[in-house]
């Protein structure tokens, strides 16, 4: 019976809709209007996701450029200073001041979570220098002290291990 009243209601439907598209000279003009305004709505919409997705695109290729600069910073600050310390531990001790001076010179976030266990992050920094190079220690004390602009706003501790990574691929691994 359920079948019966669907069936009923189809033909119903379908014999309405053909009326309608014979008779469409005397349509009733507020649906036109209906379907022109839902026309413009759907230019709307698409103009707005066209705007969301370029803006997507440029937010992408601004972070390329941005981390493009980063690796062009970085590769020409790591470079052996003009001279050399002659043993390790002087290389060492400059490096641990580089990078506390570079620490220090972040945002008060990145100042305060330096300053928790201050003492013991700079041993462990001296501990870890002593079994690099001498090269990689110099340079990279050399290139924490460089003028960095492009890792502004990039947590400090990252940037320091960039820096420090940069100087490590460039005089040898890790002794």
């Amino acid at each position: 019976m359920t079948g019966q009243v669907i069936r009923g209601a189809v033909g119903v439907l379908v014999a309405a809709l053909s009326l309608t598209a014979c008779d469409s000279a005397g349509a009733d003009p507020t649906i036109a209007k209906a379907m022109e305004t839902k026309s413009e709505m759907q230019v709307a919409a698409a103009a707005v996701a066209d705007r969301k997705h370029a803006k997507v695109q440029a937010d992408k290729d601004a972070a390329k450029r941005l981390e493009q600069t980063r690796i062009a910073e970085i590769t020409a600050a790591a470079k052996l200073p003009a001279e050399l310390p002659a043993k390790l531990e002087t290389a060492c001790e400059e490096l641990v001041e580089s990078f506390d001076a570079f620490m220090l010179a972040g945002s008060e976030k990145d100042v305060l979570q330096w300053w928790d266990g201050h003492r013991k992050k700079l041993g462990q920094r001296r501990s870890k220098c002593m079994q690099q190079s001498l090269e990689i220690a110099a340079c990279s004390a050399h290139a924490l002290r460089a003028e960095l602009p492009s890792l502004k706003g990039m947590p400090r501790r990252e940037a320091a291990r960039h820096v420090v990574e940069a100087c490590i691929d460039s005089f040898g691994n890790d002794v």
